[in-house]
């Protein structure tokens, strides 16, 4: 049985702190893979604004690439509907069954709250290993209580890092050294992606 860790999100951009976290939790919890996952569309965000698909997965492609234990999937990417993580466990179960996959579903501590609107949680929490990853301090609302006892609690090194910022400095045409990977800084510069307001 291989033990494969999943990141979701929409990475736009991944940043730094994607990459320190996973590896991170790669580490400690002796993990042989893990595969980055960004969402066509997000279920519980504003999809307005974000990036093309193939932009963002470029980005990603070449923050992960000098690292032999990260993988980029593209099969939400693939999907022309909303992606939901259960649908994602269930394809990615079909499609790998080879390997004997043991998921360890990775989500910040924060989405733990937002858990009782996911899609089949219950289902989610059979099927993977829920990860949530933070620091200390974390309090679960009277919705995500139910969930707790299925999820397994790691302290992480938190970088004040989110794509938000990133973009918001792009923006305002400020430097995002080292809150990115090089490469992915000199894409951005490049395509001169974030510019214009909301991106």
């Amino acid at each position: 049985m291989r033990k494969i860790g999943l990141l979701g999100g929409t990475f736009d951009p991944v940043h730094n702190g994607h990459l320190i976290i996973s590896e991170y939790l790669r580490d400690y919890l002796s993990l042989e893979e893990i595969w980055f996952i960004p969402a066509r569309y997000h279920p519980l965000k504003d999809n307005e604004n974000i990036s093309a698909p193939e932009v963002r997965y470029q980005m990603l492609q070449m923050a992960i690439s000098d690292n032999p234990s990260f993988k980029s999937m593209d099969i939400e990417l693939k999907r022309e509907s909303v992606s939901y993580t259960i649908d994602t466990l269930n394809d990615l179960a079909d499609k790998y069954h080879h390997l004997v996959p043991e998921f360890y579903l990775l989500i910040g501590m924060d989405i733990i709250n937002e858990l009782h609107r996911w899609k089949a949680p219950r289902e989610i929490l059979e099927k993977s290993k829920v990860i949530a990853f933070g620091r200390p301090g974390f309090k679960a609302n009277k919705a995500a209580r139910e969930f707790l006892p299925y999820i397994q609690f790691i302290q992480v090194p938190l970088l004040e890092i989110s794509s938000s910022l990133i973009r918001q400095r792009c923006q305002e045409g400020r430097s995002i050294r080292y809150l990115v990977a090089e490469e992915v800084r000199d894409y951005i510069l490049e395509k001169k992606l974030y510019r214009q307001q909301g991106k």
